[in-house]
């Protein structure tokens, strides 16, 4: 993803927030704190559940020397300039290939690691939180920024936290799409061959599971069931539209993919890398978008358990969350840095129009996550790869 600088300023954020159809109450339950107070550090007894001072974590980090990093891609939401920082700032980050390990990867990784030590942290869609802990891979931190994030929006005993989310939105090719679709009906009525695809396995890529979600939302109103999204991908393949290539930047540039449906972020980032080269264009879709929080979780047998908790103490700090924006990705603590008067209006003129999140709606409840990953689980490949 990409870098920050100055975004949308306070009334920008409240036309958006009430978009979202966020209410003054939500808003503040949306700032409301649900750590508990963490025990003081020191050099000598670390508490390592958190916070711990920033010059204890550097002092043990340096000693470990580096921070293996699982599931963080410089293209995405501006990690390219994240890693850099804490590189120069910290210790070397590792993570080449598995920069781009989908989350159901990372955990595989993270259960690995308990016979072999490797990797101390990821990013993962926020159904694979829970999905970490109930498998027992990761461990719990409260970082010094804990009290800015929502309840909704973390584990209460510090097993995960959302750093940053998206919506799910169309990034399309103008200069091989004429006729632009601004929903997912469009996409269904349109003359879209081979031309529509998504991040990815839905299986297994949360990005892509997302976008079938969000077609379930479009299609019948409702979150209660994914299933119309699974009709939808189906129909759309029968119709020709739909191409199993990846919405990757490679498969993008290449025009592989014209109408990529992934997050927001992700678009706005590649559209700025591409300069042109070729065009395009980030649509949210008018007939529904789901938001999808991204949370940062420690592996339990974290080779660098310091470096990783260094990890979360920057990406939590003002700079991690303002480069998160810089990525076109909305930060966990949006709200309390405008507040403090820390965030930018330069890149509100490169967002969609407000107006445009009108539909976009959040998914918080685990047991609708479930009931869906279950679902396409049972049906994704028999009803639309398997036609």
């Amino acid at each position: 993803m990409v870098d920050m600088n100055e975004r949308y300023a306070r009334r920008l954020f409240f036309k958006q927030a009430g978009a979202l159809g966020l209410s003054a109450a939500s808003l503040s339950a949306f700032l409301a704190a649900c750590g508990s107070a963490a025990t003081t550090t020191t050099a000598s007894s670390v508490d390592l559940a958190g916070p711990i001072a920033i010059e204890t974590l550097l002092e043990k980090a340096k000693k470990e020397g580096k921070l293996e990093a699982i599931g963080i891609p410089p293209e995405w939401a501006d990690y390219k300039d994240i890693l850099d920082t804490y590189t120069s700032k910290y210790v070397k980050v590792q993570y080449q290939a598995e920069a781009e390990f989908s989350s159901a990867q990372e955990l595989e990784v993270f259960k690995k690691s308990k016979l072999h030590p490797h990797g101390d942290i990821g990013d993962v869609g926020f159904k694979f939180g829970p999905q970490a802990v109930q498998q027992g891979l990761v461990t719990p931190y409260k970082h010094s920024k804990w009290d800015d994030i929502p309840a909704e929006l973390k584990d209460p005993k510090g097993n995960w936290c959302t750093e940053y989310w998206g919506a799910q939105a169309f990034i399309i090719n103008t200069d091989l799409v004429k006729n632009e679709p601004t929903s997912f009906k469009d996409l269904l009525n349109g003359d879209y061959k081979n031309m529509v695809g998504i991040d990815g396995d839905p299986r297994e890529a949360n990005d892509a599971f997302i976008s079938v979600y969000s077609a379930a939302l479009a299609t019948s109103g409702s979150l209660d069931s994914i299933q119309p999204g699974i009709d939808f991908f189906a129909q759309l393949k029968r119709k020709g539209n739909f191409t199993v290539a990846r919405s990757s930047l490679a498969n993008v540039t290449k025009g592989e993919v014209a109408i990529a449906i992934m997050w927001d972020y992700l678009g706005l980032g590649f559209r700025d890398q591409l300069k042109g080269k070729p065009n395009l264009k980030v649509i949210i879709p008018s007939d529904g978008s789901i938001a999808g929080p991204y949370v940062s979780i420690i592996n339990k047998t974290a080779p660098d358990p310091y470096a990783a908790r260094l990890w979360m103490e920057y990406i939590f700090s003002d700079e991690g969350q303002l480069n998160y924006l810089k990525g076109y990705a909305h930060p966990a603590r949006y709200q309390s840095l405008v507040k403090a008067g820390k965030v930018p209006t330069e890149l509100a003129a490169k967002l969609p129009p407000a107006e445009q999140y009108a539909n976009v709606k959040f998914v918080t409840d685990l047991s609708k996550l479930d009931a869906a990953a279950t679902a396409l689980s049972n049906n994704w490949q028999s009803q639309v790869l398997g036609q």
